[in-house]
């Protein structure tokens, strides 16, 4: 194998593949990133730990096809501190792969290519195709309240679900859950489909989507289409998401969500609407004192007033109050403050309701105001 690529090209096909590797596996070669001559002018970069699996393709002057595995990270690092300009790769004996820019060289081990694990294809699958931005912000509204417990696959993950006319993500870890969906706009294209997409494929996906959005507000600025769209499809158990060259493919959980919409209380007796920011700071301000272990504060409405109270015999005690728009029973109620905090910090909206029934039952975060997305966060109560 022997081509020329220019660092650039070489450097991003390396930054959307190498974090996939897996370099704690007793498999060596999945520590690994594959490159494949694909014709004369194109070389393919793939990584995978066998649950998720990632191929971009960029530019490159092919002189002699064939595959290559080479460390990931090693790769990485080198290539990240070349000097802009054309690098040439040739494969020698037993997989010796020497590196070259002007006066520098070095020369790495690699892998036969014939070694390293096919990626799952999505062969004929259909596709969709979504607003990367929705996307993303599907993902900023729920990601932070599913589990990260391998032990609890069924939670360890988001609900990913369409049915043709609109997009939903939703997470629990057992303690609070969110929901956010969307209706699909004229851009974007639906099929009906349900998968459990586990937390790092969730992750990965993410980064997939702050590429898209990078790419294009730079185009939005040369003058060019400023949006983005990921095209998405799900077969033989693997979610597949696609960007022009980029794939990326993730093994869902073959597990059973739990039933949401059971959860989401359908009317609460209480509604405090809330400035959001000044929640957020009295919240921050009071949780310095709150038991470590449990993060619990005491909120007690009463009319035009919330009370956020917190005791802790070890640190002290902490009280504010903060303005708010309610005019009904009074209620004292006990909560995670990080929990609170986690669906303020992931809401964009000047104003939230807290919606609240009794002591015991469950509090409901929405935004208040338009938006085009849909959001419900539950949180559990506490005893404190």
């Amino acid at each position: 194998m022997e081509l020329t690529i220019q660092q650039r090209d070489f450097l991003k096909g390396l930054a959307r593949t190498q974090g996939v590797a897996d370099r704690k596996s007793s498999m060596p070669i999945l520590s690994n990133v594959l490159l494949s001559a694909e014709g004369p002018d194109r070389l393919r970069f793939a990584a995978t730990d066998l649950y998720l699996g990632v191929s971009a393709v960029v530019p490159a002057a092919i002189r002699k096809g064939g595959t290559i595995a080479i460390a990931a990270r090693t790769l990485f690092d080198i290539v990240r501190q070349l000097p802009e300009g054309e690098v040439t790769l040739v494969v020698g004996q037993n997989q010796a792969v020497t590196l070259s820019v002007g006066k520098i060289k070095y020369k790495i081990p690699g892998l036969p290519g014939e070694d390293f694990p096919p990626l799952p294809n999505p062969g004929e699958a259909a596709w969709a195709t979504l607003d990367a931005w929705l996307l993303g912000e599907l993902i900023g509204l729920t990601s932070y309240s599913m589990s990260s417990d391998d032990t609890r696959p069924h939670l360890a993950g988001s609900l990913f679900e369409g049915d043709g006319k609109l997009v939903r993500m939703v997470t629990t870890d057992g303690h609070r859950l969110s929901k956010a969906e969307a209706k699909l706009g004229e851009t974007s294209s639906m099929l009906n489909f349900s998968m459990l997409v586990p937390h790092k494929g969730v992750a990965e996906l993410k980064r997939v989507i702050e590429d898209a959005k990078a790419d294009a507000k730079a185009a939005g600025k040369e003058g060019g289409d400023a949006s983005a769209h990921l095209d998405v499809a799900t077969t033989a158990g693997n979610a597949f998401f696609r960007r022009g060259d980029l794939m990326l493919s993730v093994k869902l959980a073959d597990e059973q969500f739990p039933p949401y919409s059971k959860v989401i209380p359908q009317s609460a007796t209480k509604r405090v609407v809330a400035l959001r920011s000044k929640l957020v700071e009295a919240l921050k301000r009071i949780s310095l004192v709150a038991n470590d272990k449990s993060g619990g504060v005491q909120l007690h409405v009463a009319e035009g007033v919330l009370r956020i109270v917190s005791q802790n015999p070890d640190v002290g005690e902490g009280m504010e109050e903060v303005d708010v728009d309610y005019a009904g029973d009074g209620l004292g109620i006990g909560f995670n403050a990080k929990y609170l905090l986690d669906a303020l910090g992931a809401l964009s909206h000047d104003e939230v309701a807290l919606e609240l029934s009794g002591e015991l039952d469950p509090g409901i975060i929405r935004p208040v105001g338009e938006g085009p997305v849909d959001f419900v966060g539950v949180i559990m109560p506490m005893r404190i």
